[in-house]
């Protein structure tokens, strides 16, 4: 059979940063064939807005979010452009200054004035540029990231149009809306979630569906190297249509790995997901290279570009020069699940078998120079890497074979969901990561809620010092003018009922999206990142402290007993003021003081010229 080159390949190739093509990425100089159009959440609510007769919708976020992507969209369909059309009015006509309007000329549609990026302005110019266009003949488009769009509005030239437009986008993260009253629309793309949606909608699911197609990959059922090129292996592990439930599975896990990190404070934007998965697919090989090292080199190389391993571990072509061009590979490998050893996991994959189908070609390694076998097969496990090594070097090349092939074993597991779904975030090296996922998907019942805020209020009294001889279920508040106790006994500013502590979703704070008007889960594709630890103090006002996943993590390991200082000092940190300006503004009595010594309660009480110590409450 020929050495085919399938033309998908090239298109992804395109989308990764190693590529001289790979400007093809971004909006302005993409081209038809290469262009993924995902039905975002974002897309069909600034196509509503704007049909509806919005005043202005800003476009606010990180580059890479589809800013630009989103308002070629819009032009084709509010305005009746074809995609052509659109991108170039995109390069043409979107400074800010011109109106679009309806290509059939009886605008009957409506017309956009569209601000493509505020970068290309200063800021006074921008600003000078937002108060004109302040008018009636067009809907307004602003796109701009968070830190450009405060410069410009709340610069020395802004005016009250540019204030209104601040006073809505800082009011949007009080309130969790994107509009108050329809004419001002703010769509933060920072909120948009690549993960989220389930059975298969997500837009990173929606974009690998699109990707793994089968009528993308014909022209390689001809192609000699097909049963030997990783690039089609990992079409195959992660088409439906070739692997059925298990590729569902694998994008679940994919799935799960991108949320986790957006729940620790990573944004991924769609243009970092799209370079992620073109990378995940084709660890930057192209056809000619598959066919080149699958002639020169030992058999085995391409278990190093399984998706699972490319996910965590680069391959020896991709340099860290390269590697660092794709944000989103920097993150990924501190939630590397082959570098945790979960018994459960291990022992099945190390010692059990036919736990793998044998003789799949992503589990397949070169056998170490000892032995005299031509490969190793994972899927036994790794009794056939251990051979008789005689001196040092053969030694430290077979524990390097051991601990590569299991590491890779661990990440099939992971991706294949061997083992139970409650060690997924464990795996992830989040032990308490299920607590978090049952809040954020509201799947707590009552008593188990009461017993995670117990274990919460538990971690809080360990953040601050407090050492108690039993669990209390009541969170005590040491006086900040002592700060941290160390001595073992402290002086306490306030105690807050079980009741008055509760642990909310961020987006169950700003109400509930079906009766809220504009909420925010409507702007965009949105999952909850954060859960709001919320204390009502003695005197009922209400105060919030988000925890992103790494802090939520923080309390309850200093629940269980201790917790990595130094690893978790900013999220310590966080915790300390917080807890300190709630007990600095409780009341106390001015002839009580109340304490914790040597892990019990007590007050201390002056009446006239006697002390009393007593029992805490």
């Amino acid at each position: 059979m020929p050495e085919n080159k399938n033309p998908h390949v090239y298109r992804m190739a395109r989308f990764l940063p190693f590529d001289p093509s790979h400007d093809q990425i971004y909006e302005e100089y993409q081209v038809a064939r290469d262009s993924l159009n995902l039905d975002t959440a974002a897309f069909d609510y600034v196509l509503n807005a704007a049909k509806a007769g919005a005043h202005v919708i800003v476009l606010t976020g990180d580059a890479g979010h589809g800013k630009t992507h989103l308002c070629r969209r819009i032009i084709e369909s509010f305005l009746g452009y074809n995609e052509e059309e659109a991108r170039k009015l995109i390069n043409e006509a979107c400074d800010g200054r011109q109106v679009i309007k309806d290509k059939s000329g009886t605008d009957a549609a409506g017309a956009l004035r569209i601000f493509k990026d505020f970068s290309e302005f200063s800021p006074q110019i921008a600003a000078d540029l937002v108060e004109d266009s302040n008018t009636d003949d067009a809907v307004t488009i602003i796109c701009a990231n968070e830190g450009r769009l405060r410069a410009v509005l709340s610069g020395k030239e802004a005016g009250q149009y540019c204030a209104e437009l601040l006073r809505s986008f800082d009011a949007s993260f009080e309130d969790g809306k994107a509009s108050r009253d329809g004419r001002v629309h703010i769509v933060n793309l920072n909120h948009q979630s690549t993960a989220a949606g389930s059975d298969g909608q997500s837009l990173g699911d929606l974009a690998l569906r699109d990707w793994t197609s089968g009528t993308r990959w014909r022209s390689c059922n001809d192609c000699d190297a097909r049963h030997a090129c990783p690039i089609n292996r990992n079409r195959e592990m992660l088409s439906e249509r070739v692997d059925g439930e298990v590729a569902v599975t694998r994008k679940a896990k994919l799935r799960l790995l991108f949320a986790t990190l957006e729940r620790i404070g990573y944004v991924i934007t769609i243009r970092d997901m799209l370079m992620a998965f073109a990378y995940l697919l084709t660890g930057g090989l192209k056809c000619e290279d598959v066919h080149r090292m699958r002639r020169r080199h030992r058999r085995g190389w391409q278990q190093a570009y399984a998706f699972y391993n490319l996910a965590f571990e680069s391959p020896d072509t991709i340099s860290k020069e390269q590697l660092k061009r794709l944000p989103l590979m920097q993150q990924l490998p501190k939630l590397d699940p082959g570098r945790r050893a979960l018994r459960e996991i291990d022992e099945r994959i190390v010692n059990q078998q036919e736990i793998f189908t044998g003789g799949q070609l992503d589990l397949q390694f070169p056998a170490p120079s000892t032995s005299d076998e031509d490969l190793i097969d994972a899927s036994q496990g790794i009794d056939e890497i251990i051979g008789d090594p005689r001196n040092k070097k053969q030694r430290a090349e077979e524990a390097e074979n051991v601990t590569r092939v299991v590491r890779a074993l661990r990440r099939r597991a992971y991706v294949d969901g061997i083992g139970s779904t409650t060690l997924d975030m464990v795996h992830l090296g989040f032990p308490y990561g299920a607590d978090f996922l049952r809040v954020v998907y509201d799947q707590m019942d009552v008593p188990a809620r009461a017993i995670l805020k117990k274990r919460v209020i538990a971690g809080l009294h360990h953040i601050q010092g407090l050492q108690f001889s039993e669990q209390t279920p009541t969170l005590h508040l040491v006086d900040p003018a002592f700060g941290r106790s160390m001595s073992g006994t402290a002086i306490l500013a306030a105690r807050i009922k079980p009741a008055n502590v509760d642990l909310l979703r961020l987006s169950e704070k700003w109400g509930n999206s079906d009766e809220v008007p504009y909420h925010v889960k409507k702007s965009v594709d949105w999952i909850d990142r954060h859960i709001v630890l919320r204390i009502v103090d003695q005197k009922s006002e209400k105060h919030d402290l988000q925890l992103d996943l790494m802090t939520f993590d923080c309390i309850l390991r200093a629940a269980a007993g201790h917790v990595p200082t130094r690893f978790y000092e900013h999220d310590i940190r966080r915790v300390a003021i917080f807890l300190g300006r709630i007990a600095q503004a409780a009341h106390s009595s001015s002839d009580q003081i109340n304490l914790i010594r040597d892990g019990r309660s007590q007050t201390i009480s002056i009446d006239g010229s006697t002390i009393q110590v007593g029992a805490g409450a």
